[in-house]
């Protein structure tokens, strides 16, 4: 009988889906696991994989073409099956709002999808797409620069904004672009001073709409509630020190000890691990850690599932990988979604204390500072030592500071007696 399938939610903030290729064509044999389609969504480019073993009977919505989570993008079943007997739903659920192919892009002037690269007769096939960022695709479009001419910096080769610009601009890096049709207009002298030069606008790329978004909806419906503690970071030093000459924890980093540390407190004080929901609350049944990551066009939220039940050594492995697919701008399918608590960890930038905007879905993050050497009291006397500060910001629709001091208190026994985290 034939099966459905339909568009996935490949991230937590992912409402639909562009189709970028399809990885097969009508009539071949798919195996479970196989990559069906490559699809664009609001934070990344990511494959879909198919549950089911059969013949690609239908592409019900092709490439270049947008779909809403849940609808059906495409049918397999057994070879020769009817698509109309087997899959009734698929076609009259499809039909009539099957998105119109993207071979007329002015169609939608300012279209939240971000718009592919110009079609030239170099750009690459489907197996050979160009590795490059939304945003700069879409500048390339804007500034009519082919893609397939462009050697791009960003990690693995991938081309970015900048790539684009300095090639828009005979090799030098320009601040920002100006489109080149119907440009956003400026605001009158007036509006800028007698005298001033006026700026100039740059549309926000598809992930700063999301992140934009998102923000706003988290300090609009989220009271947020801080809660801050200083760390003693010398034996968790001194661990990694140790640990890092050690094949399997190969590139331990701090931030890889502050992962299981809090993953300790969370199970230590679960009512931090909840979140708001549909005016209720909700417990989650697992630790799943996001490590909010920069990249060139903004930040995505790799993350980490279970992560009380795995061991250092796991944790250094599985972050280490999904930061390093995340900064490819190749996560997998199921990097983006599940998190119930985060961390953002910006002490490699020598920031010594801030706070952070809760995750929406979520009901805490933890805001890690650096590590800095200061005076503190040890046994009544006055040492150098090495100290941390983090802040954890908490809904407190549902968490009151005593529960988060709690976690904070789990949180940083662990780190100072780092024999916690090895158990």
């Amino acid at each position: 009988m034939a099966t459905d399938v339909k568009m996935p939610q490949l991230s937590d903030t992912m409402s639909s889906g562009k189709i970028l290729t399809w990885k097969k064509k009508e009539g071949d044999q798919i195996s479970r696991g196989d990559i069906l389609a490559e699809v664009e969504t609001d934070k990344a480019n990511l494959e879909i994989e198919s549950f089911f073993n059969g013949t690609l009977l239908k592409i019900m919505v092709p490439a270049s073409s947008t779909a809403k989570v849940g609808e059906v993008i495409a049918v397999i079943g057994a070879a020769g099956e009817s698509v109309a007997a087997g899959s009734t739903s698929a076609v009259t659920a499809t039909a009539p709002t099957t998105p119109a192919p993207a071979a007329a892009p002015k169609a939608a002037p300012v279209s939240p999808q971000l718009a592919a690269a110009p079609t030239a007769p170099s750009v690459a096939s489907s197996e050979e797409r160009i590795k490059a960022s939304p945003l700069a695709k879409r500048v390339a479009e804007q500034l009519q620069v082919n893609l397939s001419s462009i050697q791009g910096s960003g990690p693995h080769g991938r081309i970015v904004r900048r790539d684009v610009e300095a090639a828009a601009g005979g090799g030098s890096t320009a601040p920002a672009y100006q489109p080149a049709t119907t440009p956003a207009p400026l605001p009158p002298l007036s509006a800028v001073g007698q005298g001033q030069a006026a700026g100039s606008y740059t549309p926000l790329s598809k992930m700063r709409e999301t992140i934009a978004r998102r923000m706003q909806e988290s300090v609009t419906t989220a009271p947020h509630f801080y809660v801050t503690t200083s760390v003693d970071m010398g034996e968790a030093m001194r661990l990694r020190e140790v640990l890092k000459e050690r094949a399997e924890y190969k590139g331990i980093s701090m931030n890889h000890l502050v992962i299981k540390a809090v993953a300790y407190g969370l199970k230590h004080e679960p009512r931090v691990n909840a979140a708001m929901k549909n005016e209720q609350l909700y417990q989650p049944g697992q630790i799943n850690i996001g490590i909010i990551t920069a990249i060139p066009d903004g930040l995505l939220i790799p993350v980490l599932k279970e992560v009380d039940t795995l061991s250092l050594k796991d944790v250094v492995f599985e972050a280490r990988a999904a930061i390093d697919r995340a900064r490819a701008g190749r996560p997998s399918s199921t990097d983006l979604s599940g998190g119930t608590f985060s961390i953002s960890n910006m002490g490699m930038f020598d920031v010594e204390s801030f706070t952070a905007i809760i995750n929406p879905g979520q009901g805490g993050i933890l805001a890690v500072s650096a590590v800095k050497e200061q005076p503190v009291v040890k046994n009544g006397q006055i040492v150098i030592g090495s100290v941390m500060k983090a802040t954890v910001s908490v809904d407190h629709r549902i968490i009151d500071g005593v529960m988060a001091s709690t976690f904070l208190k789990h949180f940083k026994d662990a780190l100072e007696m780092p024999a916690l985290l090895m158990a």
